[in-house]
């Protein structure tokens, strides 16, 4: 169920303020708003961004009409665009290079970039605009992102005023650079704690200092640039292996792109679940929206280096890959719809 997140007017502010200084707009660029207010990167990028910094905004209600985005987006002349992979990706599918020739700055988060939106973008010839961000609603929401100008590593670097810290995800060790770990996030744009009563509070105290608890597992690099593993929560214990559902997905869309399978514009491709059944081996399941079969994503995962414990069960070909109103994967709505109505 949802979670009450108040979000303080510092909060936010602080969190555009840093979130300015990384974009580097002026005042020629046209935002194109097309996120929806509810969440916080709709609410913060698409609606307050353009009023509290007097830049100008074009707004296209609906994120998942690919062709209205487009033909807003030219006769606009927009420059700067946000927004989650998904509904970017709809945008570009639907795009000739001239359309989006005044396009040169889009910040993509919400969920991991696939490898697709980046090819998309070179095929436009707009290789360079793309940057991808790290946020979290409960931090307002931008934790990192990369710099224009520079390559791209991961996520990016933390914001001004953000610090990251990561720790042993069970004893809460504090780990070197380079070491995979759960994400913990401090500064002014972290919330103070959910309405809900009974909910754990999501901060824990260490070095004197008090930490929010992302849920989310990654490293930082030399360069203090984050690369996101995926949610603590969608990764499964196999033997004595610790399993990223969300690794695995990022291969097989990898491999998509370099077998040619027929992936789609619009919408996410596929999307990894999986159940832990007590005494036995958990099962793994791919949904996709192209045809392939369960022995050729094997012998491909164990050729990009997954160990032989690793395997997909079954592959179940859908019409499309359900969505929250958010743009992420409704990965509830896939284990409800299909695992739990399999009885697996």
């Amino acid at each position: 169920m949802p979670k009450g997140v108040p979000l303080s007017h510092e909060n936010i502010l602080s969190n555009l303020r840093s979130g300015l200084k990384t974009v580097n707009l002026n005042q020629s660029d046209v935002l194109y708003g097309i996120l929806p207010p509810f969440h916080a990167f709709g609410f913060t990028i698409s609606t307050l961004l353009g009023i509290l910094s007097g830049l100008r905004v074009a707004f296209s209600p609906d994120p998942t009409d690919g062709k209205k985005l487009v033909k807003g987006a030219e006769k606009w002349g927009i420059t700067v665009l946000g927004g989650a992979p998904t509904f970017i990706k709809g945008m570009l599918g639907n795009a000739t290079n001239d359309q989006l020739k005044t396009l040169r700055l889009c910040v993509t988060g919400a969920e991991k970039a696939p490898p697709e939106l980046f090819q998309m973008m070179n095929k436009l010839g707009k290789k360079d605009c793309l940057l991808e961000g790290y946020g979290i609603t409960e931090c307002s929401p931008i934790l990192t992102m990369n710099h224009v100008g520079k390559p791209l590593k991961g996520v990016g670097e933390p914001i001004e005023g953000v610090e990251l810290l990561i720790v042993h995800p069970e004893t809460n060790e504090i780990l070197p650079k380079g070491a995979e770990g759960h994400i913990l996030a401090r500064g002014p744009n972290v919330f103070s704690g959910y309405l809900n009563p009974g909910i754990t509070p999501p901060f824990i105290s260490i070095l004197g200092k008090e930490w929010y608890k992302t849920g989310d597992i990654g490293f930082l690099d030399e360069n203090n640039c984050l690369t996101i593993s995926g949610r603590l929560k969608r990764f499964i214990k196999v033997g004595a292996e610790m399993v990223s559902l969300a690794a695995i997905e990022d291969t097989l869309l990898k491999i998509a792109v370099e077998k040619n399978w027929k992936v789609e514009n619009e919408g996410p491709n596929l999307a990894i679940s999986a159940k832990e059944i007590l005494g036995e081996k958990p099962k793994i399941f791919l949904f996709t929206r192209f045809d392939v079969s369960v022995e050729e994503v094997n012998k491909y995962l164990k050729e990009s280096g997954f160990s032989n414990i690793v395997k997909i069960s079954s592959v179940t070909k859908l019409s499309e890959i359900p969505l929250m109103g958010s743009g992420k994967i409704n990965y509830r709505g896939l284990d409800e719809t299909y695992i739990k109505m399999e009885n697996i």
